[in-house]
């Protein structure tokens, strides 16, 4: 197959990922912000920066300021940033005995990795170790916030998802955790890792992934997910019949969703996603056209075809792919009656 449709709908993917990057900017903090505003400004971030370079004791308060006030002006990152010694500070509070602090640093961290890709750099190269192995922490609200940050440091660079990959950050990612709310966080880190890292993916990476998967209920952010697998090179070669199975049983629940909660001018949900990942599996078409034949699915794709661009135009390149590489045209005269 050309790798043309491919490149087309991951460019339509990225103005996505972009806004989940921003979507992560810890909004608990809002909303429990006192109802007397504090003024924030360039000298109350240096304040706070200078408090954290000389171990003084800090109180929550200044933590939680210095999650807002990042989130309020941008270039809050790179003022502290400059301050020597703020950063180390910040993870000791990330690694303290607090959990209440450490939440509360994680949440500064997780709204510094909005920066630019040197400013993730810097906080990927010194805190990634420890924002890793904060996944396992009992508490959620510690773990959700590392995993977001490390989802948000990967969405700004190729060569930043290599530094944190190399502390071991996406295997911990592709571990399966029981805990829903860590799990959906981990989805969303992987989605920015495997998006940026594409072909660079390595195969085991990539097989510990689909292994995931596999065991997960398809939610939107795996189907993102699963999509994005699809589109790096070895994904046929190790997709297996199991995960196959569950895709195509999800298909109708995913269908009834979009034809129920779904606008006309949604451009992606679950659905488009699913049936992208089942446009790029070429080593089963045959398998997925006969699944279409026997559960009488030709009503289903009829009603697709009529529905939002985005999606007509998703169905297309499945079922013209099934089209060119299937012989068994059964199928598409059911879809023609």
């Amino acid at each position: 197959m050309s790798d043309e449709p491919v490149n087309i709908i991951r460019e339509s993917t990225r103005n996505l990922l972009q806004l989940n990057r921003r979507i992560h900017k810890d909004e608990e903090s809002n909303s429990r912000r006192a109802i007397q505003e504090i003024r924030i400004n360039k000298e109350t971030i240096l304040n706070i920066a200078n408090k954290l370079k000389t171990k003084s004791c800090i109180p929550i308060s200044d933590l939680q300021t210095l999650k807002n006030g990042i989130m309020e002006d941008s270039n809050y990152v790179e003022i502290f940033l400059s301050v020597h010694g703020a950063l180390r500070g910040l993870i000791r509070e990330l690694t303290g005995h607090n959990v209440k602090k450490q939440c509360a640093a994680a949440g500064c961290c997780c709204n510094l990795a909005l920066g630019d890709s040197r400013a993730c750099s810097t906080i990927a190269k010194a805190a990634g170790s420890y924002l890793s192995t904060a996944l396992d922490n009992l508490t959620t609200e510690l773990a959700v916030s590392c995993a977001w940050t490390l989802g948000n440091l990967a969405g700004a660079d190729p060569r930043i998802c290599n530094i944190l990959t190399s502390q071991g950050a996406l295997a911990k990612l592709s571990e399966i955790y029981t805990n829903e709310d860590i799990q959906d966080a981990a989805l969303y880190a992987l989605v920015h890792f495997t998006y940026q890292m594409r072909d660079d993916l390595k195969s085991d990476q990539l097989i510990k992934i689909l292994q995931t998967l596999t065991k997960l209920d398809i939610s939107m952010m795996s189907a993102q997910l699963l999509f994005i697998t699809s589109c790096h090179e070895h994904f046929s070669e190790n997709v297996t019949e199991e995960l196959l199975q569950k895709i195509l049983e999800h298909i109708p629940i995913a269908f009834e969703y979009h034809t129920q909660k779904c606008s006309q001018i949604k451009k992606c949900c679950k659905l488009v996603y699913l049936i992208r990942t089942l446009a790029n599996m070429d080593k089963m078409y045959n398998v997925i056209l006969n699944y279409f034949s026997l559960n009488n699915m030709s009503d289903m794709f009829k009603s697709l075809l009529n529905s939002n661009k985005c999606v007509s135009e998703s169905c297309l390149w499945l079922l013209g792919n099934l089209f060119n590489f299937c012989d068994d045209k059964q199928f598409f005269n059911m879809l023609i009656s």
